[in-house]
């Protein structure tokens, strides 16, 4: 009938065309009576048109029912058909008396059909994309409907579903050539205009290298991609050598009719095709029309695939099954109030165009259409049909789905919200994990014993985030293997080129699916990639240079005063005590009376002889007190001298032996990063481009830029490119360096050296976690699995295992604000000292006690052995204080003399024969020559004056 072909189609053709021309010419009422409809296709839309054709035989029903028939006029276009073809065809239409007109699709670059039917009064319905009516032109185009969803609002629904993604950063990828492309993702490019680094934009055109715009974005996970679908797959393909359609990538196709593509042969033929595609269309009611088709080539039923060899169904299909019934809806209606005023339209063009009247009742029909609402219609193929004033339609609602098996995900509604699915997951392949790492203890290492044993894979590492990572696969349940980057580098964005290294760039350009290390969470890593739940929270510190502790020396206690301190005191004890004796001795006070009780008393003694002026020179500088003291005012001055002397003396020695006992506490006056900041003999620095090198220059605290400021101007750089280097840069300057870094890797190197300290309080809070691609479903599992192990402990466990070292024997290092404890180290002269006092006293003690047993066996006539028995065994016998006198027994002085000898003593001295003598001791008079006589007179006279002192 539309071959156009034959001779017999063309005849019966224009015999249609010619009834239609006299039906055109009479007015009757609707019921019963051919009602003309028009619509526009072009050659290459043979699909379309016979579409039309079976909705209207639908529509129209069985012949022997039929109360109301739509007669088709059917219009071919070519290609190369201009607005002034467009604009013949439509008149001719006209003149041959439709009640309206469908079409063209959007091939057609005029709206010259949409002018004539707003001024014959026909109306006009569009079922393709338009463009975008400006102000100026509406009224032209009052009586054209479009049940194609509105650019502008199909715009907002793009830009809720992109963030219903969770999409923090993406980019946009459009058709150049495509005009109606910008304005259905306008909402999605105004984006760009306020976050350009995190929303590009790249477009392409036909048999262009599309590789040059992958190669531009390469490394990027998240693509908004429309496209037409005869494109899709060869855009799809060229994308993959640059890694875009890795897993855990995304792509979100806008096309509405994406379905229309062989995506299944994509992910068949290539194996590395695992990246999760989401497209966009309409959502249509679940029962199609019986003579309709599903969409696609592919069909299921009862989990059977069938593969249909006829021509794939498209949403123009539905689009115009739904324009057609809306129109007969709104035919039905009109003539149900206005039975008699619907009529065949008498109206040509040219009368139109010359004033005349237009037809009236097309604009009633307009309206009709326009307050035509499709909710919950099963004449509907398009679910939610409803239009503004201008004709546009404004409410619909858009499936999100896969197209690569057709499983609706979600539904957006005109209200903006987006209801997910419940739908099975798909069965995918088993996916073992890459974990990205970079070597660097106690985090990750090299297990020594498995390289010689030549070991590979896993078994091949080890340290706290092999561990970590072990348990969180026993949690969740996934094999990973690991993968060290390159470069060592944690992750850190070129200016330039705005690529990410280290770690981070192998997560951003889909060569990993995770990053663990000592990798810090920071701002601009949270724009690349995304963070699981922190496994560790620290901050930083400063690690410096600890002087190697020096055991303290025997003398250590001698450390206050100088070694000349000590000689001179030495000096002034002997010199004082020599010129105290001859001060009290040339002092009249200070000769005494021996007995008081005798007021005429012979002799006079002087008790200041060297050893005593010596105990008390040495008693008064040690602080310990003396029963004797001077009596003259010149000893007396004498004395208070050397009593402040003392004093001083004492006191500075107390003040200053904690401080040299622990001076090697005392390494600096470094205490925090200001100190380290307001001095320029000690160099710092950190790791160029880290998180502690970020936080100094991003920060607007003082301190901070201050610091950062200096290390910026050291040359040679202050900057290092890992941890390593830098803790070997404060070893080998010995002081001269300080290096910023965290406390938890601080920790652990100060736990392997002991020759390291920290200085200061940690500053500038941060986290460890685990990186992970945006959108990587698995990341809520990894951060269920680390909270759990961190409530069970096992996170403390796995830090107290490789932090701890148990065969570290350093010097623990006290609280600087403490009170220093002093050690036995520190003290052990003192009582070594003591010890050596103890026993030179003890020999002198035992010398004499042999001595005393010599003389005791000589005068009792017994053995030495029986003397030094007898003698022991009293010693031994500790509670008994008294000892007898035995006749013979040894004096060494008048104290110890027997009172019988004594007494015998006094009864043979003659009185005559005392005298005194002044100025003389008892001692001096002894030596002195004399007869016997003289010398019994004067032991006489001493011994009746100590019995008289005895008596008193």
């Amino acid at each position: 009938m539309f071959s156009g072909n034959s001779r017999a189609a063309g005849m019966w053709h224009r015999m249609i065309w010619l009834s239609c021309i006299c039906s055109a010419f009479f007015v009757c009422p609707s019921r019963g009576q051919q009602i003309n409809i028009g619509a526009f296709f072009y050659d290459d839309e043979l699909e379309l048109e016979k579409e039309f054709m079976e909705v209207v035989n639908a529509i129209n029903g069985p012949e022997s029912e039929q109360t109301l028939r739509f007669y088709p006029l059917i219009k071919r276009l070519k290609s190369e058909d201009g607005s002034v073809m467009l604009q013949e065809q439509a008149c001719d239409l006209i003149d041959n008396g439709v009640a309206a007109i469908f079409g063209p699709s959007s091939k057609a670059a005029s709206d010259i059909v949409a002018l004539v039917c707003n001024n014959t009064g026909i109306p006009h319905i569009e079922f393709d994309v338009s463009d975008e009516e400006h102000q100026e032109e509406k009224p032209n185009h009052q009586l054209t409907i479009n049940l194609y969803p509105s650019q502008v609002i199909l715009s907002k629904a793009y830009a809720d579903i992109v963030q219903n993604f969770g999409w923090r950063k993406f980019t946009i990828v459009y058709d150049a050539d495509d005009a109606k492309a910008a304005a259905r993702l306008q909402d999605l490019l105004q984006l760009r205009e306020v976050h350009n680094d995190v929303v590009r934009v790249r477009k392409f055109q036909k048999d262009d290298d599309y590789r040059v715009m992958w190669k531009s974005i390469r490394g990027e996970r998240r693509v908004v991609l429309d496209c037409p679908p005869g494109m899709l797959v060869e855009l799809l393909n060229s994308s993959s050598e640059f890694g875009l359609t890795g897993q855990f990538n995304h792509i979100f196709l806008t096309n509405l009719e994406t379905y229309t593509d062989h995506l299944e042969e994509l992910s068949a033929d290539n194996e590395t095709f695992a990246v999760n595609i989401t497209a966009a269309r309409l959502l249509l009611n679940p029962e199609p029309p019986a003579y309709s088709q599903p969409y696609g080539y592919v069909i299921q039923k009862e989990n059977i695939v069938y593969e249909s060899n006829e021509s794939p169904r498209t949403l123009l299909h539905d689009l115009i099954h739904d324009a057609l019934q809306l129109f007969a809806q709104s035919w039905g209606n009109a003539s149900f109030f206005y039975p008699d005023r619907m009529a065949v339209p008498r109206i040509t063009c040219d009368f139109a165009a010359s004033g005349g009247r237009t037809w009236a009742m097309g604009r009633y029909l307009t309206r009709l259409m326009k307050a035509t609402s499709g909710v919950n219609s099963t004449n509907f193929r398009t679910s939610s049909l409803q239009f503004d004033k201008d004709g546009q339609r404004i409410t619909f609602n858009i499936e999100v789905y896969d197209p690569l098996d057709g499983i609706g995900i979600a539904i957006w509604d005109p209200r903006g919200q987006i209801t997910q699915l419940n739908v099975d997951a798909k069965v995918q392949k088993k996916i073992i994990y890459r974990v990205a790492t970079r070597i660097g203890p106690p985090y990750f290492l090299k297990n020594e014993t498995a390289v010689e044993l030549n070991l590979t894979g896993n078994a091949l590492y080890i340290g706290y985030a092999v561990d970590l990572i072990d348990a969180i696969s026993q949690e969740v349940g996934f094999e990973y293997v690991f993968v060290p980057v390159a470069d060592q580098q944690y992750g850190k964005q070129d200016k330039d080129t705005k690529q990410w290294n280290g770690i981070i760039g192998e997560i951003v350009n889909n060569d990993a699916h995770m990053g663990i290390c000592d990798l810090t969470i920071t701002q601009a890593r949270r724009t690349a990639v995304d963070f699981t739940v922190p496994f560790m929270q620290l901050g930083v510190s400063i690690l410096a240079y600890k002087s190697p502790h020096v055991e303290k020396k025997l003398d250590a206690y001698l450390a206050p005063f100088g070694g000349e301190v000590w000689i001179w005191i030495l000096i002034s004890v002997f010199v004082v005590t020599f010129l105290k004796t001859i001060v009290a001795r040339i002092s009249k006070m200070d000769w005494e009376n021996p007995h008081p009780c005798n007021r005429d008393p012979e002799v006079l003694e002087n008790q200041w002889h060297i050893h005593n002026t010596g105990w008390l020179t040495v008693a008064s500088i040690m602080t310990a007190g003396c029963d004797i003291l001077p009596r003259s005012p010149q000893v007396r001055m004498f004395e208070a001298t050397w009593w402040i002397f003392a004093i001083i003396i004492a006191n500075s020695y107390t003040a200053n032996l904690a401080a040299f006992l622990t001076s090697s506490k005392m390494e600096g006056s470094i205490a925090n990063l200001k100190d380290l900041s307001g001095q320029k003999k000690v160099k710092f620095g950190t790791i160029y481009g880290g998180s502690t090198y970020n936080l100094l220059a991003d920060s607007n605290e003082t301190v901070y830029r201050l610091a950062f400021n200096l290390m910026n101007n050291d040359d040679p750089s202050a900057y290092t490119k890992d941890n390593l280097e830098g803790v070997d840069r404060v070893k080998k300057n010995e002081g001269g360096y300080m290096f910023l870094m965290e406390t938890t890797t601080l920790e652990y190197h100060r736990e392997q050296n002991c020759d390291l300290r920290s200085v200061g309080e940690k500053f500038g809070e941060k986290h460890y976690a685990i990186a992970v691609p945006f959108g990587a479903e698995y990341r809520s599992n990894l951060s269920v699995a680390i909270l759990r192990l961190s409530e069970r402990g096992a996170l403390y466990d796995l830090k107290q295992k490789w932090w701890k070292n148990p065969n570290a024997s350093c010097f623990e290092e006290p609280d600087p604000d403490a009170t220093p404890d002093m050690t036995f180290e520190e003290l052990r002269g003192i009582f070594y000292t003591l010890y050596m006092g103890i026993l030179i006293a003890f020999l002198i003690g035992i010398t004499e006690f042999l001595v005393y047993v010599q003389q005791v066996a000589l005068e009792e006539k017994l053995t030495f052995k029986a003397a030094f028995n007898k003698e022991i065994r009293f010693v031994l016998c500790v509670w008994n204080n008294k000892k007898p006198i035995v006749a013979g027994t040894p004096v060494s002085s008048l104290r110890t003399t027997p009172r019988r000898s004594l007494d015998k003593s006094l009864e043979r001295t003659p009185k005559s024969s005392r005298r005194i003598v002044i100025g003389r001791s008892s001692e001096e008079m002894r030596e002195m020559p004399q007869g016997s006589g003289s010398k019994s007179s004067s032991i006489t006279n001493n011994t009746k004056v100590e019995q008289q002192e005895a008596r008193c």
